[in-house]
């Protein structure tokens, strides 16, 4: 799987790489054809530019120079006081400032006052900036040389004028920004003291002291307390009487005496016009401090009862139970078990008035906590207004206090303006300005040759015409190139091949396009014995193609007879000398049988049916059944029929005759034949299920590159060698 993919991709760069030769080899070719129109476009624009230039009237050059660095000192005679450079010191806005329309305009004004009779012209003016210092350098450039320095000194001098009134304004309107800014803070001031002044009376002044939340402090108390009586309450109910007395008991004899259980959890404190209850403020509550005096006796009761059982186990150890002395301590032990009973149920009505005192605080806290709870988080909600309130009117009052600063200092503070932006030298006699040919002309010889390569290319996307075997396999690459035929130097018609030719390369391409078709891999496995040759347009050089192949195929022994097909144009008997008439229209017609129209060509093995009479109507007569029959006697006699058809888009001749055939050669002349074309007779033939065997291109150029092969002419010829002499392998 891996390496299907590989070689998929393999596949796919090696496409690409085509295509990519194909488009290269396009333009070197375009190139190589047109490079006289880019010499024409290159021509056209120098001499454009160059008259353009020697027509254009002499210019002077006025120049004068300005030194930049301006910024405003205010200095306080006590702290000191530092403004910041203004941003129009900036260079680049100075250079802006002087090439500015408006500054123009108004230097215009003042010339025209100044000197009414001088013409105005248009003048450039160019500022640049002498590299490594603060000089800027103002050039004016017209036809007129008194007028481009009159407009460069007025411009400087309007310039410097324009400069301290934007200084002016700047000063003034600082300072009155600064007194806009003093006078609304004070308002604020005001607005922000009204504000606090309203809330403190509409609340108690003395909630707001140390910013302290009594009522949520209390709150906090109250819900300590309840915790601690829940946690009374759990522990009495999770212990039970007896282990609950003993830990009091405990608990009585190791810490002072507490309140009473009956004390009140919520006495009152007054003060401030505010009454706040006063929570139970004690660790424990008040029930945990001891027992009472029937408790009490309940637990001496049990301690008694213990004892005498401990007693009795004594006796036990020396008597029997029958003992006096054993009997007298199970009576004892009796009387103290009533007497636990009694004072236990007492207790235990005890611990359950406790339990009911315990809840009913529980209740009266949980009330409380409920109403202070809504207390505490007003009086949050108090201090938190309270607070934004009182920042907000110090901020206020801070910033207020700041703008009077600043506008003390600027009412305190000698104001020293120093503009150093100034005329360092005004502009003299107009010079004359050289004319420059060099850059134009390199310019002009740049853009002709980028407009006649733009101009070339439109053409070449609009021309479809196909120069290279690369260009013609990336745009048919599912059609076989059977040979490729070299285009033969000079002019005039070609000459047909012979057995000893020298034209070697012309001779090689033609056997190498019979040994395309002899051992191709045909369908049936069997090279195709009828064969027809067509082109999609007249002068693709089919004819001369099928007639030097025909050639070519009886050279290499097999009998061939070449039928010249095109019955309304064709030229086959014109390439042999031989006579054109009777022929292939008068066997169609059946006036002659096809035996005896057939010449001979010269060549050994190769015969040659004429075209005939020039017939108007073809088709109809390469669908009759007369020629199916003479097809089939040709085969019988012949090793291959090769028919020189007309080409398929000039007329129905060849798309109703070529189904008829073993197979159909389709010849593409190289660098004339378009692609266009070329697809529609191909779609023609296939439409008429022909089987189309191959692709012949014609003319091919071996100048190209990728035909460096047709340059090895020794393998093509054998010349006279000494003898003796090795030869090379």
């Amino acid at each position: 799987m891996e390496s299907l993919y590989s070689a998929q991709t393999s596949a796919n760069s090696l496409n690409r790489f085509h295509e990519t030769s194909a488009k290269l080899q396009r333009y070197k070719v375009l190139l190589r054809r047109r490079w006289w129109f880019l010499l024409l476009t290159s021509c056209i624009a120098v001499v454009y530019a160059a008259i353009t230039v020697t027509s254009s009237p002499q210019e002077f050059i006025a120049v004068g120079k300005l030194h930049v660095g301006t910024k405003i000192d205010l200095s306080d005679k006590n702290a000191g006081f530092m403004a910041s450079a203004f941003i129009q010191d900036f260079y680049g806005t100075q250079i802006e400032l002087l090439e500015s329309a408006s500054l123009r305009t108004k230097a215009k004004e003042r010339v025209a006052m100044a000197h009414p009779d001088l013409k105005e012209i248009d003048v450039e003016i160019q500022v640049t900036q002498t590299k490594g210092s603060s000089i800027l350098n103002v050039t004016a450039t017209g036809t007129e040389e008194k007028y481009a320095q009159a407009l460069l000194n007025e411009l400087l001098s309007e310039y410097i004028a324009f400069r301290k009134k934007m200084i002016e304004d700047s000063v003034g309107g600082t300072l009155g920004k600064v007194i806009q800014e003093v006078l609304e803070k004070q308002k604020d001031v005001a607005t922000a003291k009204l504000a606090l002044e309203n809330f403190l009376k509409a609340n108690d002044a003395t909630m707001f002291e140390g910013n302290f939340n009594r009522a949520g402090a209390y709150l906090v108390q109250l819900e300590n307390s309840l915790n601690m009586y829940e946690t009374e309450k759990r522990i009495m109910e999770r212990m039970g009487l007896d282990n609950y007395l003993r830990q009091q008991d405990k608990r009585s004899s190791t810490m002072p005496s507490m309140p009473s259980a009956a004390d009140a959890i919520t006495p009152t404190v007054q003060g401030n016009n505010n009454t706040l209850p006063m929570a139970q403020t004690s660790s424990m509550p008040a029930s945990a401090g001891g027992i009472s005096p029937m408790e009490s006796r309940y637990l001496e009761a049990q301690n008694e009862m213990m004892f005498m059982e401990a007693k009795r186990q004594e006796l036990l150890n020396t008597y029997r139970p029958e003992h006096p002395s054993i009997k007298q301590v199970d009576e004892d032990i009796s009387e103290a078990k009533s007497k636990v009973a009694i004072y236990k149920t007492r207790c235990e009505e005890e611990m359950k008035g406790r339990l009911d005192g315990i809840q009913t605080k529980v209740n009266g806290l949980k009330e409380a906590i409920a109403e202070w709870s809504v207390k505490a988080k007003e009086a949050n909600d108090k201090i938190v207004t309270y607070k934004q309130l009182d920042s907000e009117y110090k901020r206020m009052v801070e910033d207020h206090q700041s703008w009077k600063d600043k506008l003390a200092q600027l009412d305190t503070t000698s104001i020293t303006q120093s503009d150093l932006v100034a005329i360092l030298e005004l502009a003299g006699t107009a010079a004359p300005k050289p004319r420059e040919l060099f850059l134009p002309i390199a310019l002009a010889l740049v853009a002709g040759l980028v407009a006649g390569s733009v101009i070339l290319l439109l053409f070449d996307r609009l021309d479809d015409r196909m120069n290279t075997f690369s260009e013609f396999q990336a745009l048919f690459p599912s059609e076989s190139i059977l040979g490729q035929i070299p285009e033969l130097g000079g002019r005039g018609d070609v000459a047909l091949i012979r057995p000893s030719d020298d034209r070697h390369l012309y001779a090689e391409a033609f056997r190498n396009l019979r040994s395309s078709i002899l051992f191709k891999n045909w369908t049936g496995g069997k090279p195709p014995k009828i064969i027809l040759v067509t082109s999609a347009v007249p002068n693709e050089g089919k004819t001369t193609s099928v007639a030097n192949m025909a050639i070519t195929m009886a050279l290499g022994g097999a009998r061939v007879l070449l039928a010249d097909a095109d019955l309304r144009r064709g030229g086959v008997s014109e390439l042999f000398k031989i006579p054109g008439s009777p022929g292939f229209s008068e066997v169609l017609n059946g006036q002659m049988h096809w035996r005896d129209a057939v010449l001979e060509s010269g060549t050994r093995g190769l015969h040659v049916l004429p075209r005939g009479e020039a017939v108007d109507q073809a088709s109809e007569l390469f669908l009759s059944p007369l020629t199916d029959e003479i097809i089939r006697e040709m085969t019988e006699e012949y090793d291959y029929i090769i028919f020189d058809s007309a080409p398929v888009l000039v007329a129905d001749d060849t798309a109703s005759f070529a189904p008829k055939m073993d197979t159909v050669l389709f010849v593409v002349r190289m660098s004339s034949t378009m692609a266009r074309l070329s697809a529609k007779a191909l779609d023609l033939l296939y439409d008429r299920q022909v089987n189309v065997g191959g692709i012949i291109l014609n003319r091919a150029s071996t100048s190209l590159k990728e035909y460096t092969y047709y340059n090895y002419a020794s393998y093509y010829s054998v010349g006279s060698k000494s003898k003796g002499a090795p030869q090379s392998t």
